[in-house]
């Protein structure tokens, strides 16, 4: 297959796996519920983490579509045509996954185009 590199070896997880694990984590006490979100470390250890908001802030107009130049609307919105192409192929391509969501293909089993740096999924390289 010239000018496309296979993925590399894929970490995934099986789905039955994460619905176990799912099912056998302790529930928490509504006592311990916090607004604050959760990170988890490598070890396991729970480190909570805070976010918050610059009271200076710049506002910044956004233009109407209708202001922009056929250049820049070409490539911010896609036409009823590149809609139509990007439909189908997302139908091939979860069609090859069996329609299931789960078991979709992620970046890291996609092929590489050398060419363009596009990412491919592996069933269009299938013959």
């Amino acid at each position: 297959l010239g000018g496309v590199i296979p993925p590399r070896p894929s970490q995934k997880v099986a789905a039955s796996s994460i619905v176990e694990n799912r099912e056998t984590r302790p529930k928490v006490a509504s006592s311990n519920i916090t607004s604050e979100p959760l990170k988890y470390k490598d070890d396991g250890n729970i480190e909570r983490r805070k976010i918050c908001f610059d009271d200076s802030v710049s506002v910044v107009p956004i233009p109407m579509r209708t202001e922009y130049s056929d250049r820049v609307r070409s490539r911010l919105w896609s036409n009823r045509y590149e809609i139509h192409e990007n439909a189908s192929r997302n139908a091939i391509e979860f069609a090859a996954e069996g329609w299931d969501w789960r078991s979709v293909t992620e970046d890291e089993g996609m092929f590489v185009c050398t060419a363009s740096g596009e990412l491919i999924h592996p069933v269009h390289c299938q013959q």
